[in-house]
């Protein structure tokens, strides 16, 4: 879908769940945990013409949370950590996109909302690809990574045992 704004033209773009994943690694006392998110929803905005136009718009359900262990997840969505039953939504929304320091690359910055607090975070993005399937649907892929300070977001469980920083990344497939 494109609309016309300004007289520049913006491309939308909805993620594909089948296909985008929000993976995430956490150091333990002795090892590393990792894991994922089931449910997400978001989109991008592009224009190619003037990046800092485009805009990005994520949701991830807390409640979607994987790590492999049924009884680590239902902890983590308690009030320990993501407190799903009050807050069931992680929501991320750019408040800036630009070029990076070569032509595959963007940063991106934006608000992320987690336990109904708003932190800012800064992502760096690789344009991956752009292709066409068979019946001619057009797809884009990012692979974008950040690491997140879990005392800043308010989570301060397992101070000691549970590592500070978490590594994420997040891959898209999005169709226009």
């Amino acid at each position: 879908m494109q609309t016309q704004k300004t007289g520049a033209i913006h491309q939308i773009w909805r993620f594909d769940p089948a296909y985008t994943t929000v993976e995430f690694s956490v150091r333990n006392l002795w090892y590393t945990v990792r894991g994922r998110f089931r449910t997400l929803e978001g989109s991008i905005v592009l224009d190619e013409t003037d990046m800092g136009r485009s805009s990005v718009v994520a949701r991830i359900s807390a409640r979607s949370i994987d790590t492999g262990n049924k009884r680590r997840d239902a902890h983590l969505q308690s009030a320990d950590f993501f407190d799903a039953d009050n807050f069931p939504d992680i929501e991320f929304r750019s408040t800036k996109v630009a070029r990076g320091k070569d032509r595959d690359s963007l940063d991106l910055e934006g608000d992320l909302t987690f336990k109904g607090k708003t932190k800012t975070i800064a992502l760096a993005v690789n344009e991956m690809d752009r292709s066409r399937s068979p019946r001619g649907e057009e797809f884009v892929y990012y692979s974008a990574t950040t690491e997140l300070d879990r005392i800043d977001l308010g989570i301060k469980y397992g101070r000691g045992v549970i590592g500070r920083k978490v590594k994420v990344t997040i891959n898209v497939q999005a169709f226009a």
